[in-house]
């Protein structure tokens, strides 16, 4: 019913490219909007930051789960060991992602970033939190070496603290992306159009075939970086450059806005033996159903949720219902 997993491009793991370019934009967007809302009420709410991931993330996820479970257990391919990591989002240490639901590991490790990182910024404060991000980019291509070597009993390629570096790139950019722009340097590099060359050096010291210290302590760690480069210009220069222009345009805007709803459904799909073409369409109709019949729905039910509890602690505190994280 499902085939393997999807193939490397020229040795490279073009998968493990998207996942790294979603771990540093969520590290950057989860920081920004942390760092929005102390500026904006004086403090961060971690209670109200569960409360808003836990509605816009859990609904979907297990209702994907549940099908997913149905449908190998149909096909008597049901395996508990595998949908138990998922459900309590612990799957990025197993050391084999089962096809169907081999997608969240890296869900898994969003989850336990959830868990971590606003607590760490709300006890230790911006300017420690910054230092907390440095011993992560450093802590990980150190854990990966471990666990390659045998030392270190979790997986290399997805256990949180052997992947963390590529959240923690992310969350540097937003704390630090005001004093970077105050370099001279920094800007120079931003700007220039050959911008994309640090990630793509990452990308090509990334691929299999190479020694290992070079993927995990050299390609990796400027992979995050080069994609924050990226996004820091797109950005900053979002009127200005043809990729700009592009990632402003309304249809991939929106495709932004489904995307969580694209990767839990892509998997099985992705991985069938149907014609591409089917594959793209299904997956696109899972997530569309998801979106607009159920996660639209949670996250009108949580802006009145947070509406409603904000109001009780604050009388006269006006709170828009309308965000979408």
């Amino acid at each position: 019913m499902w085939k393997g997993a999807a193939p490397h491009i020229l040795g490279f793991d073009y998968g493990n490219l998207g996942v790294r370019i979603f771990f540093v934009i969520s590290g950057f967007i989860i920081t920004r909007l942390l760092i929005q809302e102390r500026e904006r009420i004086g403090r961060i709410s971690i209670a109200q930051f569960y409360l808003r991931r836990a509605f816009r993330i859990l609904p979907a996820a297990y209702v994907c789960i549940a099908v997913m479970a149905g449908l190998l257990a149909i096909t008597t391919q049901l395996r508990w060991r595998w949908v138990v990591p998922a459900v309590f989002y612990y799957a990025d240490y197993q050391h084999r992602h089962y096809a169907v639901l081999g997608q969240f590991w890296s869900l898994s490790v969003e989850e336990q970033f959830y868990l971590i990182w606003p607590t760490i910024l709300v006890f230790l404060g911006v300017p420690k939190a910054r230092y907390a991000c440095g011993a992560l980019l450093v802590a990980a291509p150190l854990f990966r070496m471990l666990s390659v070597a045998g030392i270190w009993p979790t997986p290399s390629g997805s256990a949180f603290e052997c992947v963390c570096d590529a959240l923690a790139t992310g969350c540097l950019l937003a704390l630090l992306r005001d004093v970077l722009w105050s370099s001279a340097g920094y800007r120079r590099i931003v700007q220039c159009p050959m911008a994309w060359v640090v990630a793509a050096l990452g990308v090509g010291l990334s691929c299999k075939g190479l020694p290992v210290f070079v993927r995990w302590v050299v390609g990796i760690p400027l992979l995050n970086v080069g994609i924050a480069v990226l996004l820091d210009r797109y950005m900053r220069m979002s009127h200005h450059t043809f990729m700009g222009r592009f990632l402003n345009l309304t249809p991939i805007i929106w495709i932004g806005t489904i995307s969580y709803s694209v990767y839990l459904w892509q998997q099985p799909w992705m991985l069938s033996a149907l014609p591409v073409g089917v594959r793209i369409s299904c997956t696109m109709l899972c997530a569309l159903a998801s979106f607009y019949l159920l996660e639209r729905r949670m996250m009108w039910l949580r802006g009145r949720i947070i509406e409603r509890l904000v109001s009780r602690c604050d009388p006269g505190t006006v709170v828009s219902t309308e965000r979408a994280g």
